[in-house]
């Protein structure tokens, strides 16, 4: 089967082209400092996610006690509503530097269907994960090359590296579109029938809530390292030319058990607002699988870390 994607992180001919020719084509004089704010907003999200991570960790150490919970939790979702915002910011961020380079970007190709043979669905979704783990690496570049640009105020190579950082971020989506059919397809190849459904968060105070979703949150992650080893089971089986059914079986169960965790984790969220006397509002909180959405197609943060969402997209 011809996966739908390239097979390294290396751009193709008709991107290369696109490239090339940002370096002769005049951007507008606003790409400096639109890129300079991307940048600022890029940074700004990475350190907002550590300040979820040591909010979480306060929740944590303050929950036997019960002094200073309120407050950390509201810290908690102050931060996480920032990062929210920023999010947006680095969006129109990117909008912006498509207006300063007239970038027209290519569309996207459906995603190549299964075969219906668990050896070769199972090929394809390795390929094109692993394929999509590189795409991250090479926009990753992208923006260290768009920083150094920008330290040097050198316009035509910062040309070159947005460019480069659009068409690398749209090839990471076309590869994550395919592993997500390739998935679809093992579904199908199996027959498998996801099962479980979230449960309501027990408790009826605040640090019950919090230790349910401190708890929940461990064990999402737990089930992530879980996931990965089934991938590399699968990876091995794979290149191994072994039988693939009762690994896909597996790989199948515990990413479904990860989104079910993640669905969990969102209504632990919400109770917790109400607790603390947070309303819905322009503060309700993201939609499960929201954050791999297809229709963002620049998405340059995708571990899903923030919303309990990881690769866990098209689960029902």
């Amino acid at each position: 089967m011809r996966p739908m994607c390239w097979t390294s992180p290396r751009l193709p001919v008709f991107a290369l082209g696109m490239v090339l020719l940002a370096a002769s084509l005049p951007a507008r004089a606003e790409l400096m400092s639109d890129a300079s704010q991307f940048l600022a907003d890029y940074d700004r999200l990475v350190t907002l996610k550590g300040a979820v991570d040591a909010d979480r960790d306060a929740m944590a150490a303050d929950l036997s006690t019960g002094k200073g919970l309120h407050q950390d939790v509201k810290h908690f979702f102050a931060d996480r509503l920032e990062a929210a915002a920023v999010r947006l910011a680095k969006a129109a961020d990117r909008k912006q530097m498509k207006v300063d380079l007239n970038f027209k970007g290519t569309k996207l190709e459906k995603p190549t269907p299964g075969t219906g043979v668990p050896s070769q669905d199972a090929a394809s979704y390795i390929f094109n994960y692993d394929s999509w783990l590189a795409w991250q690496k090479q926009v990753e570049l992208d923006i260290s090359n768009m920083r150094n640009a920008v330290a040097a105020n050198d316009a035509a190579t910062l040309a070159v590296a947005v460019t480069s950082f659009f068409n690398d971020s749209r090839a990471r989506l076309q590869t994550r579109l395919q592993w997500q059919e390739a998935i679809r397809s093992m579904k199908k190849d199996t027959g498998f029938k996801g099962t479980g459904k979230a449960l309501p968060p027990a408790g009826t105070t605040l640090a019950e809530h919090v230790k349910e979703f401190l708890d929940d949150r461990a064990e999402w992650e737990r089930l992530g390292a879980l996931v990965e080893l089934d991938r590399s089971n699968l990876r091995a089986a794979v290149q191994g030319g072994q039988s693939v059914e009762s690994i896909v079986n597996t790989f199948l169960l515990d990413r479904r058990a990860r989104h079910v965790k993640g669905v969990e984790l969102a209504r632990d969220r919400k109770v917790m607002r109400k607790d603390v006397g947070l309303s819905n509002g322009s503060e309700k909180e993201s939609k499960q699988g929201a954050q791999a959405s297809s229709k963002d197609l620049d998405r340059d943060d995708e571990s899903g870390a923030l919303d309990e969402t990881s690769d866990t997209a098209g689960e029902k």
